[in-house]
């Protein structure tokens, strides 16, 4: 277990080499400081992200793509997915279904899709 740990921590630290970390709120600001996504979305989603993956998340970006450079959690916990899009629902009060969690890839994308379920409307440009 430990072992692993370590291995998804230097992966982790390949995939944000070269980035600033930020705290929750740098990380609204930077993000979507501009819109009217509200801060506890944002905020709660980055927390979920954190606890499911057992990951440091503070380098993360908005464009952050889990079928693509952050695919590799699903190498040590093949349930993430699931436990995320659970937490997500619990959290916000909302129901996501399958063929949505599938299209959800980016960080954007899951703040963009919560944001929908609560029936929430938005100004964001997309970057």
């Amino acid at each position: 277990m430990r072992a692993e740990k370590n291995a998804k921590a230097k992966k982790l630290a390949t995939v944000f080499a070269g980035r600033e970390s930020l705290s929750i709120d740098e990380f609204y600001q930077r993000y979507y400081g501009a819109t009217d996504i509200p801060y506890s979305v944002v905020a709660g989603i980055i927390n979920i992200l954190a606890e499911q993956l057992d990951a440091d998340m503070s380098r993360l970006s908005m464009n952050d793509d889990f079928s693509k450079n952050l695919n590799f959690f699903w190498d040590y916990d093949s349930m993430a997915n699931v436990e995320i899009i659970y937490a997500l629902e619990k959290e916000f009060n909302i129901k996501i279904l399958d063929e949505e969690a599938e299209k959800t890839e980016t960080v954007n994308d899951i703040i963009n899709l919560v944001i929908s379920k609560m029936g929430l409307s938005t100004n964001i440009e997309l970057l």
